[in-house]
């Protein structure tokens, strides 16, 4: 989860390390020279002393001998046999070794360094969100119990919006928890409207888990006839490692400032990403799944995996939007009835108290 100070304008100091250069001729050996002995022509080679070993003085030397002409030892010819058990031991060798590459490979998916940018989403992948899972999924999911549900609090003040309970979220393009939440969020509130202008990106790709394929609400636009739903993208993405270009992006005002700090403070965590505060009654601070079990995964990857209620990937996505869909119901006033009346719903609901 992104963590990030409320102030602007704030800088992020960068360290960068020097190698030393070692120094000049360390490791070099140095020779010297000898003049030539006496009655040795310039220019010709010196002349060899020799090693006296043996018994010390007094001993009789040995009549020196020439060395005898030494022979040059036959190539070693190689069998048939050998040469064969030689080619398949290379051949077994290159194999292991590619699929020791194909296994690695992908069991860590290689992750682009570029900085990340926006395009329209897919049609099609938003229709597998919005509208594509069906109740037998949403049923069979239920509430998983590897989530972190959403927290309550019913004694605060309605939050609403042109006279619509309202849904409040910040977060910021380079966060991956925010990348995985958003998914249960469009999910969840596709369920009471429609969305417009979503847009298509990744988390940031120097981040922890990286490059988590996602969706953007920085052009988004939600028509609801039962709430009001105001996400603001407080932060950019990175350009580069520890945070290099991120800015801020849409600001605060004064009423979300204090909203975000208010509850951080209440439910004692700090001020991070995502905040998502329900009508002041029920709130996501932090990731609601592990948002490391969509990396590698693009758009449409995970979009096909919502059909499989076994798949952590739905079972994060789709259970986080159950919670997510009973705590709306439980500000608009349990309507339209026929999502706020299924059985796995009310099952929400009275898990989080909120019924």
């Amino acid at each position: 989860m992104g963590v990030v100070q409320p102030g602007r304008g704030q800088q992020r100091g960068r360290g960068q390390e020097r190698g030393q250069k070692p120094p000049d001729g360390a490791g070099g050996a140095t020779r010297s020279r000898r003049p030539p002995a006496k009655g040795q022509a310039r220019g010709a080679p010196p002349a060899r002393s020799a090693t006296r070993s043996g018994p010390g003085p007094g001993t009789r030397k040995a009549k020196g001998r020439r060395n005898a002409p030494v022979q040059a030892a036959a190539p070693r010819k190689f069998s048939s046999t050998t040469l064969a058990f030689v080619s398949v031991g290379v051949v077994v060798v290159v194999v292991v070794a590619l699929v020791i590459v194909k296994v690695t490979g992908s069991s860590s998916p290689s992750v682009s360094n570029a900085t990340p940018v926006l395009t329209a989403a897919s049609p099609s992948v938003l229709a597998q969100v919005e509208i594509g899972v069906g109740a037998s999924v949403v049923h069979a999911v239920g509430l998983p119990s590897s989530l972190n549900p959403p927290s309550v609090d019913k004694g605060q003040p309605a939050l609403t919006s042109g006279g619509k309970p309202e849904a409040f979220y910040i977060g910021g393009e380079f966060c991956p928890s925010c990348a995985a939440e958003r998914w249960a969020i469009i999910m969840a509130l596709s369920r009471f409207g429609s969305f417009t202008g979503l847009d298509e990106t990744t988390s940031s790709p120097w981040d922890t888990p990286p490059a988590i394929h996602t969706f953007a609400f920085t052009s988004a636009k939600y028509q609801s006839n039962y709430l009001a739903f105001r996400p603001v993208e407080h932060e950019t993405n990175d350009t580069g490692p520890n945070g290099a270009g991120r800015r801020f992006l849409l600001p605060l005002t004064s009423q979300e400032s204090s909203l975000w700090a208010k509850y951080a403070k209440h439910f004692g965590i700090s001020q991070g990403f995502p905040f998502v505060d329900i009508g002041n009654k029920v709130f996501v601070l932090g990731a609601s799944y592990d948002p490391s079990i969509l990396r590698g995964l693009d758009q449409g990857q995970i979009a096909a995996k919502l059909k499989n209620a076994q798949d952590p990937v739905t079972q994060g996505i789709v259970g986080t939007a159950n919670y997510l869909t009973a705590a709306i119901c439980s500000i608009t006033g349990n309507q339209p009835a026929p999502v706020c009346s299924t059985s796995i719903v009310t099952q929400a609901a009275q898990a989080l108290g909120v019924s």
